[in-house]
C-alpha cells in the first residue's frame, strides 16, 4: 500500500495506434512520478499484431515538456526475454526511467522487433505510430438493421455479443467487429476466428435490408401456414379424441354387462367402501384424468408438457402414439418456420412414425442448404455426408464438393497450405485433391523446417515420400533425423557426449555435453576440471548432408555458419556403455582442434507392439 502512495500519475492515455507494416500496435501510454525515488517512469502497453511470437522489442523514447517541446531522447530501450503470442499485450510491467524531470509526455518510436524464431523486423524509415485503431459502435452504424445482423450471427452460431465495433477494411489491414487488427491477406480474424468474407457481406446495408425484408415476409408466411395448420390439427385431434372417448365408453359398457365384470365391480365396491374410494380412483380414475389432461395440452399446442405427461403413463391406452404425435407436431412447426436443425433433431427421435423419416431428410437438406447459402461449405459437406450422399449421385453434394475444392485451390494459391490441406483432405479422390494435398504437406514441411520445427518437418516429409524431391530432402536430413530420434517424445533434449576433448578456454582435457531440442535449439556445456563454472553455448542448429551449422547473430542479421563436418554415423555403436549411437565429426567448438571428435548418444527405435492372438 505504501508503494502505491509513493506514485503520482502524471499522464495516462489510451491511444491504440499502429502504422502500416508494424508488427506492434501501442495501446496505452502512462507517466508516473515515484516520489520516494524522485524519478519519473514511463510505461506502455503494446500488442503483438503479427503471427509469430515476439522475443524482443527495441524502441526510442522521445520526451516532451508540457508545451510539446522535446527535452530528451532515450535511445535503444528494450523489452527483452519475451514470448508474446499473437494479440498478446506486454510492457506495462516494465518501467523505463526518464532522466529529464520536465518530461510531461512521451512518444514511443519503434525501431526493431525480433521473433522467437529469430526473424528481425526493422523500422528503417523511423515511421511513427500514426494510424488510429479506434472504431465506431456497430449498433450506432447499423441502427434498425442491427437486429438482422444479430439474426445472421445466430444462424452461423456466432457470439454476437463480442462483435461490438463497426469493421474497417483498408488496403493493408482490416479491423474485425471484435476489435482485432488483422493483415489484409488474412481470411479470418486472428482473435475471434470470424470469416472476413462473411463480415464484408453482413455489414452491407443493402444486404441486411434485403435479408430483413425477406425474413419478415417468410415469417409472416410461416405464421399464416402454422395458424392454418394448427386449426386443422386441432379439429382433427378433437374428432380423434371424441372417437376414442366413444370407443372407451363402449368398452366399459360391454364390460359391465359381463358376469366377470359384475363380480369385479362388487370387489371394487367393497374395496371402495373400505378405503373411501381412494384405491379405485388411483388405479382407474387418475390415469384417465392424466390422459385427458395431456390430450387437452396437445390440442392447445403445449407439446412439451403433453410429452412429459404421456411419457409417465407407461403405455396407458394410446399414450405412446400420442407422445410421438406431439413430437411430430412440434417438429413440423419448427420445419415450417424454417428452423431446420431443431426440426431434424426431433424427427430423428420418432423414426418410422408417419413420414418422420422423410421429414428428417428434408430438414437436414434444408439445414445444409442454409450452410451453402452462407458459404459454409464444410458444414454443408458434413450434413450431406451424414445423409450418405456423394457427388456422383447427388447434385447438391457435387456442388458442395466443387466449392470445397476451389476453396482449397484459393488457399493454396495464397500460400496458406495449412488451410488448403483441410479442404483437400475432406474430399479425397475428387479431381486433383490428393496431389494438391501432397503439395500442401510439401510446403508445410518446408515451412516447419525453416521455423526450426524439425520433428514436425521430418514427420510430414515422411508422409509424402516419392513426391517431388522429398526423397533427396530426407537423405539430406538423415543425420538430423538421427539427432531428432534421440530426443524423447515429450521434447526432452537429446544428449550427446564427447569425452577427452580440449577445453576452448584453458586447452586442458574436458567433456562436451550437447543437448539438441526438437525446436532447433542447442545447448553445449563444456565440463572442465580447471574451470569453476561449466562453459556454455546456446543457439540454433541444423544439419544438412554432412554439415553442421550454428546460427550466428551479427549486426541484427541472423545467418548460418558452418561449424563441423560429419564423417560417420553409427546406430549400433558399443564403444560406450549406455550409449548405442555414435557420430564422428570435426570439433564444432574448438577451432584449434583439427582432428575429429566422437559424440555418443542413444538411438530410439520405434516400439513395435505385438499382434494380439486369439
Amino acid at each position: 500500500m505504501a508503494k502505491e502512495e509513493n506514485k503520482q500519475l502524471i499522464e495516462e492515455k489510451n491511444i491504440h495506434l499502429w502504422f502500416s507494416g508494424s508488427p506492434i500496435a501501442i495501446c496505452t501510454m502512462k507517466l508516473e512520478l515515484d516520489t520516494s525515488a524522485g524519478c519519473i517512469f514511463a510505461y506502455s502497453k503494446m500488442m503483438n499484431v503479427q503471427p509469430e511470437h515476439i522475443k524482443e522489442v527495441v524502441f526510442d523514447l522521445i520526451c516532451y515538456d508540457s508545451v510539446r517541446i522535446v527535452v530528451d531522447t532515450i535511445e535503444d530501450c528494450k523489452y527483452s526475454y519475451l514470448d508474446i503470442p499473437r494479440n498478446g499485450v506486454f510492457g506495462m510491467e516494465r518501467a523505463i526511467k526518464v532522466k529529464n524531470p520536465q518530461t510531461r509526455n512521451v512518444e514511443f518510436v519503434l525501431k526493431s522487433v525480433e521473433t522467437t524464431a529469430g526473424d528481425v523486423w526493422e523500422n528503417e524509415g523511423g515511421i511513427r505510430f500514426n494510424i488510429s485503431l479506434e472504431q465506431e459502435s456497430i449498433y450506432n452504424v447499423q441502427k434498425d438493421l442491427h437486429k438482422q445482423f444479430i439474426d445472421n450471427c445466430t444462424r452461423k452460431n456466432i457470439d454476437h455479443t463480442k462483435l461490438i465495433f463497426q469493421p474497417v477494411f483498408d488496403k493493408t489491414h482490416w479491423l474485425c467487429a471484435c476489435g482485432t487488427l488483422n493483415w489484409n491477406d488474412e481470411d479470418e480474424c486472428s482473435g475471434c476466428k470470424l470469416s472476413k468474407q462473411w463480415l464484408l457481406e453482413n455489414i452491407q446495408t443493402d444486404y441486411l435490408r434485403s435479408q430483413d425484408e425477406k425474413r419478415k415476409s417468410e415469417a409472416e408466411k410461416v405464421r399464416r401456414e402454422a395458424a392454418e395448420k394448427e386449426i386443422a390439427d386441432k379439429e382433427r385431434q378433437k374428432k380423434e379424441f371424441e372417437k376414442r372417448s366413444q370407443d372407451y365408453k363402449k368398452q366399459l359398457k360391454e364390460q359391465e354387462s359381463s358376469k366377470r365384470r359384475g363380480k369385479f365391480l362388487i370387489i371394487v365396491l367393497v374395496v371402495t367402501v373400505l378405503f373411501g374410494g381412494g384405491f379405485a380412483f388411483f388405479f382407474y380414475g387418475l390415469p384417465y384424468l392424466n390422459y385427458t389432461d395431456a390430450v387437452n395440452m396437445m390440442n392447445r399446442g403445449d407439446f412439451d408438457n403433453a410429452i412429459a405427461k404421456f411419457e409417465k403413463m407407461n403405455g396407458y391406452a394410446d399414450s405412446e402414439e400420442l407422445r410421438k404425435q406431439c413430437i411430430y407436431n412440434k417438429a413440423t412447426n419448427y420445419f415450417y418456420r424454417g428452423s431446420m436443425a431443431p426440426a431434424a433433431d426431433l424427427f430423428s427421435t420418432i423414426k418410422g412414425f408417419k413420414d418422420s423419416d422423410q421429414k428428417y431428410i428434408e430438414s437436414k437438406m434444408g439445414f445444409a442448404a442454409g450452410y451453402m447459402e452462407d458459404k459454409e461449405f464444410e458444414n454443408a459437406f458434413n450434413v450431406y455426408k451424414e445423409l450418405g450422399l456423394n457427388e456422383k449421385d447427388s447434385e447438391e453434394m457435387k456442388k458442395c464438393v466443387t466449392q470445397i475444392y476451389y476453396l482449397g485451390l484459393e488457399k493454396l494459391n495464397k500460400n496458406h497450405p495449412d488451410k488448403a490441406l483441410v479442404y483437400f483432405q475432406l474430399i479425397p479422390g475428387f479431381k486433383k485433391s490428393d496431389a494438391n494435398a501432397k503439395e500442401c504437406k510439401y510446403r508445410l514441411a518446408g515451412n516447419a523446417y525453416n521455423a526450426l520445427k524439425y520433428k514436425e518437418s521430418l514427420r510430414i516429409y515422411d508422409e509424402i515420400k516419392g513426391y517431388k524431391d522429398v526423397n533427396k530432402i530426407l537423405n539430406k536430413l538423415s543425420n538430423l533425423a538421427l539427432i531428432i530420434n534421440t530426443a524423447k517424445p515429450d521434447g526432452t533434449p537429446a544428449v550427446w557426449e564427447a569425452y577427452k576433448v580440449k577445453c576452448p578456454k584453458c586447452g586442458k582435457e574436458a567433456k562436451y555435453v550437447f543437448e539438441f531440442r526438437h525446436d532447433g535449439r542447442y545447448k553445449l556445456t563444456v565440463v572442465c576440471e580447471n574451470e569453476k563454472e561449466p562453459y556454455e553455448m546456446t543457439g540454433k542448429y541444423k544439419m544438412e548432408n554432412n554439415k553442421v551449422y550454428f546460427s550466428e547473430y551479427v549486426s541484427g542479421i541472423s545467418t548460418w555458419d558452418e561449424k563441423a563436418t560429419v564423417s560417420k554415423v553409427d546406430k549400433n555403436s558399443k564403444e560406450v556403455e549406455g550409449k548405442n549411437s555414435l557420430i564422428i565429426m570435426t570439433d564444432p567448438v574448438n577451432s584449434d582442434n583439427k582432428g575429429n571428435i566422437k559424440l555418443y548418444g542413444n538411438w530410439i527405435e520405434e516400439e513395435v507392439k505385438p499382434e494380439k492372438t486369439e
